[in-house]
């Protein structure tokens, strides 16, 4: 009798396990791998390797793209509850990766001390990090609900950001410093706060600009800001970039010049042409008709994770999948609006297309968050009879 109802019980386990990966989302995982070989492509044809097959930066994305899969597919098989059980561990960790990197083992580059040396590569801990702060963010405020009306609870809700953020800007990283106020900003949405709160913080907007300024940012961040606004005013300096990578856009034209990039590419004009200004190189070689199929994709990607903010049952998981889908927004935003010369270059990068093994773990492990999400809407239950 004992062995007949244990049969039971693994049989409903199975049914429950299979019922979970009928609900996993082919479109969000179809999109996410026309994204990343979008930008295999693209990084292997700005490092200007002649072979298809030789080893580059571009192959090399394809591989940490597969490890990445792996891991995405992971965490989506994880109920995502349990993450937030463990929200505070890892909302630690992430602390002390940022710390990490003020070590022996932290190395600079670009003049921003933000990598930590792992033999192989290096390691952005931030990219992590905001993963982590995702979840600790999500967790609280699902477990205060309608509590977050409180000053006191909205206060600490933004402190779990802040926390995290300011340790980004002594990097200084100011991209993924904005990245973290992004997710926070999503957050409200779904958050129960008092709309006071938000009438406050647009009214404080004004202060928070001034504080930043004056105390905040370096001599190089305002100049970047400045040149975002206007380009021409040093176009040898600081306006080259945008400048370049604006020219390399309209160059592009309606269908690209091919594999080989724009003339702005193959000239070395545009630089960090594998990550931050991706967008202007892929102009250059798919033309305008290559970047409205990028949009789309991206377009798709973001209403998928909206989809899934929908569709969950509860509090945690909602703000999970609109702070992820928040984060996928603003980055994209920024990168493209960095390219487009309408943003400061900020050294962002764009969502599964830019270069870089943080950025594409950290991309693909929120992505399987997002999956989770959806597969495991349903609460596994044990019947027995």
């Amino acid at each position: 009798m004992l062995v007949a109802r244990h049969n039971r019980m693994t049989i409903q386990s199975r049914h429950a396990t299979n019922s979970r990966w009928n609900e996993f989302d082919a479109i969000l995982f179809t999109t996410i791998l026309v994204l990343m070989a979008f930008g295999a492509v693209t990084i292997w044809s700005s490092v200007g390797l002649p072979h298809v097959l030789t080893m580059n930066l571009g192959t090399a994305q394809v591989l940490y793209g597969m490890i990445g899969i792996v891991l995405m597919l992971i965490v989506a098989s994880i109920d995502y509850r349990y993450f937030e059980s463990m929200a505070w561990v890892l909302y630690g960790l992430g602390i002390v990766g940022l710390l990490a990197v003020m070590s022996p083992a932290g190395v600079a580059i670009g003049g921003a001390r933000n990598w930590i040396d792992a033999g192989f590569t290096t390691i952005q801990p931030s990219e992590f990090t905001k993963v982590t702060t995702i979840i600790a963010l999500s967790a609280f405020i699902s477990s205060r609900g309608e509590a977050m009306r409180e000053f006191g609870n909205f206060i600490i809700a933004g402190l779990i950001v802040l926390l995290p953020m300011a340790i980004v800007l002594l990097g200084p990283d100011l991209g993924q410093a904005m990245v973290f106020v992004a997710f926070w900003g999503a957050s409200l949405l779904v958050a129960r706060t008092r709309r006071l709160y938000f009438f406050a913080i647009i009214a404080l907007l004004p202060v928070a600009v001034w504080f930043a300024w004056n105390l905040v940012l370096t001599g190089y961040q305002k100049e970047r800001f400045i040149c975002s606004l206007n380009p021409e005013s040093n176009p040898l300096d600081c306006g080259f970039q945008p400048i370049q990578g604006l020219v390399s856009i309209g160059a592009g034209g309606t269908f690209g010049d091919g594999l080989s990039g724009g003339t702005q590419s193959r000239m070395n004009f545009v630089a960090v042409r594998e990550s931050d200004f991706i967008f202007a190189h892929a102009s250059g070689m798919f033309g305008f008709f290559g970047m409205i199929a990028l949009f789309a994709a991206l377009m798709i990607f973001l209403w998928r994770g909206l989809m899934v903010a929908e569709a969950a049952r509860d509090h945690f998981g909602q703000c999970l999948a609109i702070c992820i889908t928040g984060v996928f927004f603003f980055q994209a935003f920024l990168n493209i609006g960095m390219n487009l010369g309408i943003m400061p270059v900020a050294g962002i990068t764009l969502p599964f297309v830019s270069a870089g093994i943080s950025s594409l773990w950290s991309c693909l492990i929120m992505a399987g968050l997002l999956l989770s999400v959806r597969m495991h809407r349903q609460k596994l239950a044990f019947y027995y009879r």
